[in-house]
């Protein structure tokens, strides 16, 4: 079976990318089943083999033939000092949203917890980690639940969701968190609106002292739409 890098997909592949979320679970912020520690083994001990095949296929995909042009980052199992994120909400258009809990290697949290400190004390606001370490057999589920999304448009989800071992957030030392501020923006509908947030102005000024700097401006060369959201941590 081939994984086409064509946003047109054969209607059993559709059905076997949905049968793989259906029993492993699709990528959800609010109410997913974790899958930060998500290894391969155990991956494929949940799929029958075609599931499996279709995996494999989807890791075999260069992702330069869908315009992400990148590096590589890693295959690696998740690290062992990887530390929960738990509790966090905020309000949105009067509801109450829990985020459901993330995690990041323990130095990675300790600088995180030290920016966010500086962003309250100076803002008198909030930032928090809508999405923080992901495995690589995470990511191959980040990147099926958009893909089902978005109408198998496969070029359109790799300008936004890296192939597996391609992503920043399965770096276990230079984790990238994706933030969002104590309104709940960024929005799935609307994530632009990040960047007009006083949150993000402090970030761009400020973010480096604390070891994190923005991996997706806008016209970056990596073939990825602009993220002023995803910040990567990389101290000097």
């Amino acid at each position: 079976m081939s994984f086409e890098a064509d946003p047109r997909q054969g209607v059993m592949d559709r059905e076997l990318v949905k049968n793989i979320l259906d029993k492993v679970g699709r990528d959800d912020r609010y109410t997913k089943t974790p899958l930060a520690n998500l290894t391969f083994e155990n991956l494929y001990n949940k799929l029958q083999p075609q599931e499996v095949e279709l995996i494999i296929d989807l890791l075999a995909i260069d992702p330069k033939t869908l315009g992400f042009m990148g590096p590589f980052v890693t295959m690696e199992n998740p690290p062992r000092d990887l530390a929960a994120i738990e509790g966090q909400q905020y309000t949105r258009g009067g509801e109450n949203m829990i985020i459901a809990n993330q995690y990041a290697p323990q130095r990675v949290l300790d600088a995180f917890q030290k920016m966010k400190q500086a962003i309250g004390d100076e803002l008198q606001s909030d930032l928090l980690i809508e999405s923080g370490y992901r495995s690589p057999a995470h990511q191959a589920i980040v990147f099926l639940t958009y893909l089902e999304l978005s109408d198998f448009n496969i070029r359109y989800v790799a300008s936004g969701v890296a192939l597996p071992g391609f992503s920043q957030h399965g770096d276990p030392v230079n984790t990238a968190l994706d933030v969002l501020n104590q309104d709940g923006i960024p929005t799935d509908e609307e994530p632009e609106l990040f960047e007009k947030t006083k949150e993000y102005a402090w970030l761009v000024q400020n973010a480096g002292k604390f070891g994190f700097f923005l991996s997706y401006p806008r016209d970056n060369p990596h073939g990825v739409k602009f993220e002023p959201w995803h910040w990567r941590y990389s101290p000097v």
